[in-house]
């Protein structure tokens, strides 16, 4: 009898593995962020489009970018923001600058899709200073990099649209799923982006490789 109950130990002892394995795994996945870049409104290219957090967790966007694919095979990466003036007191800035916290269940505006591609003028400026058409324009991919709280390093999410020009143009989502960027193999694509972004004077995999804290360490 005493091998029986060995058994029934041991098959305690794997019941209990299996459960934790299921629970951290449950967890993993519950904790990871997830974001959306939302088309409103249907095929229109004026209409909005948002970045939405679908996360439990605080996000802070470092940096929204838009890729523009033309006809002739050329391809352009543009910042996704408004250029206009800030004053201290401006209380808009988080819808301005495109970057900031957004909270569970936020959305930030990036504007439509035809000004993400055209781009927005300065104060500064009498027109748009663009040596393209919208016409022109077959593809985009809109993508942003952000930080997630429990993360130490930054995450990203993109999605493609395909434009259509017979007649009216139309703007359509390459698929129903915007992707997300949060495994170790996506680290340094998203790292990429804010290096093309940020121009750091130091690049790195870690916020301690190739900064300053290090340095002084190895002194």
């Amino acid at each position: 009898m005493e091998y029986l109950g060995a058994i029934s130990t041991a098959i305690m002892a794997l019941v209990w593995v299996i459960y934790f394995q299921v629970f951290f795994f449950q967890y993993k996945r519950n904790s990871r962020p997830y974001l959306v870049i939302h088309h409103a409104q249907n095929e229109n290219p004026d209409a909005l489009c948002l970045l939405v957090n679908m996360s439990k967790e605080t996000v802070h966007v470092q940096c929204v970018q838009v890729v523009v694919f033309s006809r002739d095979g050329e391809q352009r990466i543009l910042t996704v923001t408004d250029y206009r003036r800030l004053g201290p007191d401006d209380q808009n800035i988080h819808q301005v600058l495109r970057q900031g916290p957004l909270e569970p269940g936020g959305y930030l505006v990036l504007g439509s899709f035809r000004n993400i591609i055209l781009g927005r003028r300065s104060e500064d400026e009498e027109e748009e200073e663009t040596d393209y058409l919208f016409e022109d324009i077959t593809d985009i991919v809109l993508r942003a990099a952000v930080i997630h709280g429990p993360s130490r390093y930054p995450v990203g999410v993109r999605r493609r649209f395909l434009l259509q020009h017979e007649g009216e143009t139309r703007i359509f989502p390459r698929n129903i799923h915007s992707e997300q960027l949060t495994r170790r193999r996506d680290r340094h694509e998203v790292r990429r982006w804010l290096e093309g972004e940020l121009h750091p004077q130091r690049g790195g995999s870690t916020e301690s490789e190739e900064s300053d804290q290090s340095v002084r360490e190895d002194e």
